[in-house]
């Protein structure tokens, strides 16, 4: 809230739009990758994989790169939504949510895709990494208006006073 109460300030008004916007986006991407053909996005697969075998000299297989790709590819997701909605716990729920749906997409439509409940445990970690990672963004602009109607009630109390 800007000084004036009861009206969002400048930057929510910039905030929220910009969130869903990308959050658009991404969406998108996620389902480009999670529900189209896998020949489709295996370049996001095989760099997945090349980046945690280099970053782990080689140590994690693919199964472990799988659940580390499935827990990245929804903190975004969980991020944005969280600034979206200003409610972190309801960003986790959508993201597992979506999660739950992408996978029953992939059993009903799509033979090629093999889905799993542990997916959509991975994404929903993902989710709530975002939306934790959001907190702070949402924290800052809240006590700033906090601080900004405190004032402005203090103000409004002493000049009753006089």
């Amino acid at each position: 809230m800007s000084g004036t109460i009861g009206r969002p300030s400048v930057e929510s008004m910039i905030r929220r739009p910009l969130a869903a916007v990308l959050l658009a986006c991404y969406s998108v991407v996620v389902a480009r990758l999670t529900l189209a053909d896998p020949a489709a996005g295996r370049w996001a697969f095989e760099l997945a994989d090349a980046a945690a075998w280099r970053a782990s000299d080689g140590r994690l297989e693919w199964s472990e790169t799988e659940v580390i790709a499935n827990v990245a590819l929804f903190v975004p997701a969980g991020f944005l939504l969280a600034v979206l909605l200003g409610r972190p716990l309801l960003a986790v729920a959508v993201t597992v949510l979506a999660s739950a749906c992408i996978e029953l997409a992939q059993q009903r439509f799509l033979p090629t895709r093999v889905p799993s409940l542990a997916d959509v445990w991975h994404n929903g970690l993902g989710g709530l990494i975002g939306a934790v990672l959001a907190a702070p963004f949402s924290q800052v602009g809240a006590r700033a208006a906090g601080r900004r109607s405190r004032r402005a009630g203090s103000v409004a109390q002493r000049a009753g006073q006089y």
